[in-house]
């Protein structure tokens, strides 16, 4: 039954919402557990790290700051959501127990499954708890709830603010569900800034699901869908200010150069035009150049320094061919989507295993044969392996769910939407690709899969005609 504005019933019972969330969180627990006995480490290398050191720093001098060129200087490089949070659990229970970190993140992620489970019914009642269960025990939101990373509780902050865009299109609450909803974007974009450009789809985005599926006029839908877009600019505002006052400029922040020029290199090495020119030796030696004809009060300036990256990987972004730019994000989009996060399991337990592409031999055949004897000699492949067909069983379920979607006129406008975000993310990415990159999509793919899982169980029904029959008696 697709959910209606007459039908009044809750998308998910209170009963089912404590025991989705509780078995969510066990889960995780159990996972955490599990790396704690067996020696597994809760630090993902560098990118915790640097969440670590900005934590410590706030304990220590009371704000973000970092050491360089012999000052400390006030921090631009990432958003502080996230070492707020570690500096108020490291302030409880010290800086070395990360294993307490994934234990509060095991309850954010709790919520996510709720807020997927919400979002899905919002689209139609009976996906709810299909899409729920599913984000349970979804192995890309159980793994890295386990990281001392940023990545769950911007997922969770994102996905209530999502779920409260959908869900306002069968309210009567439309205002105080956009407001909620621009909290709570507000909120995970500090602590991660591919955000940044969110309110730029945002606002058509949602406006277009109010008017298409909300029913409401263009103008009220264009109205409604300014409120969040108005919310997550304004929340920066305090950060562009501080940062104009210290640096002389009114960014956000300084990441941007940085990941750039990490996009960029990736770009080229999907050309082989590119890589024989030299061109990404040229690229880095360009910035050099760039920076030593700066005088020495600018070279210490991160803002300028970050504005002078980011103009050298666009210059060089300009010139790597169409075809080598949709190759680079179509192997992205791919990891991101089909990659099961168990990959990164192997790692974190630090148990070194080979994978496929780690794997050598004369041809492709025998490679495969290798690795087929590595899986079934490791137990640990032997599960990734599984894990990695039911991530594939899930990719047909999705595109089976999006055809059945876009299919039906009253499920359409939130398939374009969840799409739609899916591709921002995307996008931003470019050619980087894991199940770490693809994070952002899990609400889309968990939907997907439960809607694909729901399209096979109608085509089954419908070739049993004595459960078809029962149906329409017991209706």
């Amino acid at each position: 039954m697709t959910a209606t504005s007459q039908d009044t019933r809750p998308v998910l019972s209170r009963k089912q919402m404590l025991i989705l969330f509780g078995l969510a969180v066990a889960l995780r627990l159990a996972y955490v557990g599990v790396v704690a006995i067996l020696g597994g480490d809760f630090n993902n290398g560098s990118d915790s790290g640097k969440f670590i050191r900005r934590a410590q720093s706030l304990l220590e001098h009371g704000e973000i700051v970092y050491l360089d060129f012999g000052i400390l200087i006030p921090d631009t490089a990432r958003m502080p959501g996230y070492p707020y949070f570690l500096a108020g659990i490291f302030e409880l229970f010290g800086v070395g127990r990360l294993w307490i970190v994934s234990i509060f993140q095991a309850f954010i992620d709790g919520s996510t499954v709720l807020a997927i489970g919400l979002l899905a019914g919002a689209i139609d009642k009976r996906w709810a708890l299909p899409a729920a269960g599913l984000a349970c025990v979804w192995a890309t939101l159980v793994v890295y709830a386990s990281f001392v990373l940023s990545d769950t509780l911007f997922l969770a902050l994102f996905c209530w603010g999502i779920s409260a865009c959908a869900q306002a299109t069968r309210s009567r609450h439309k205002v105080l569900l956009m407001i909620a909803a621009g909290v709570a974007f507000s909120l995970a974009l500090q602590t991660r800034t591919t955000l940044m450009f969110f309110p730029y789809l945002l606002l058509p985005l949602v406006g277009y699901l109010l008017w298409s599926a909300g029913g409401a006029r263009w103008y009220r839908a264009a109205a409604l869908a300014t409120i969040p877009a108005v919310l997550i600019v304004v929340s920066v505002v305090p950060q562009m200010a501080r940062n104009n006052a210290n640096y002389g400029q009114a960014v956000v922040t300084t990441q941007s150069g940085n990941h750039a020029m990490d996009v960029v290199d990736q770009f080229l090495r999907a050309c082989p035009h590119c890589m024989a020119a030299g061109m990404e030796d040229q690229m880095h030696a360009e910035l050099q150049i760039r920076l030593g004809a700066m005088p020495v009060p600018k070279q210490q300036n991160p803002v300028i320094l970050n504005s002078i990256r980011r103009d050298v990987a666009l210059d060089f972004l300009k010139q790597v061919p169409l075809t080598a730019l949709a190759r680079g994000t179509l192997n992205g989009i791919l990891r991101s989507t089909s990659q099961t996060a168990l990959y990164e399991t192997g790692h974190q337990m630090r148990w070194n295993p080979q994978f496929f592409s780690a794997v050598t031999g004369s041809s492709t055949t025998a490679r495969l044969i290798r690795f087929s004897k590595a899986v079934a000699t490791d137990p640990f492949l032997l599960i990734w392996s599984v894990a990695q067909a039911a991530t594939l069983v899930a990719l047909f379920l999705q595109v089976a769910g999006t055809l059945g979607g876009v299919r039906n006129a009253e499920t359409r406008p939130y398939i374009i939407f969840l799409l739609a975000v899916a591709a921002y993310f995307l996008v931003l990415n470019g050619p980087f690709g894991s199940a770490r990159y693809g994070m952002p999509l899990t609400p889309t793919l968990v939907i997907l899969t439960a809607a694909g899982l729901m399209a096979v169980r109608d085509r089954l029904g419908s070739r049993n005609p004595a459960r078809t029959n029962h149906q329409a008696e017991g209706s």
